[in-house]
């Protein structure tokens, strides 16, 4: 194919092409690969979990809930766990000198 005699939009057209076809196969090989694992997989008696432990991913499964560690003195409503991102009303409470001992349930 002789690229230098297509237009702008001709070769536009082509690239949008070019990369729907590169998609497809690279979607085919993706498939093609994954059934050749769960055949090894099968093969050996590994579950999915095992795999994903190869992977260093975790087994599938919801962590358990956290009870909540520190209660707002002001609106006992307002609970945080100490995990993750302080929550505005702590931030607000250590701002004004407070200390989270003096908060903890």
């Amino acid at each position: 194919m002789e690229l230098e005699h297509l237009s702008l939009s001709e070769l536009q057209v082509l690239r949008v092409r070019v990369d729907q076809e590169m998609e497809k196969r690279r979607a085919q090989v993706r498939k093609e690969g994954l059934e050749k694992i769960k055949s090894i997989a099968a093969e050996y008696g590994l579950s999915a979990d095992e795999l994903k432990l190869l992977s260093g991913t975790k087994p599938s499964g919801k962590r358990g809930s956290v009870a909540p560690k520190y209660r707002d003195p002001n609106n006992a409503e307002n609970t945080w766990t100490g995990r993750g991102r302080k929550p505005k009303w702590v931030e607000a409470f250590l701002n004004g000198g407070g200390r989270l001992e003096q908060i903890t349930i």
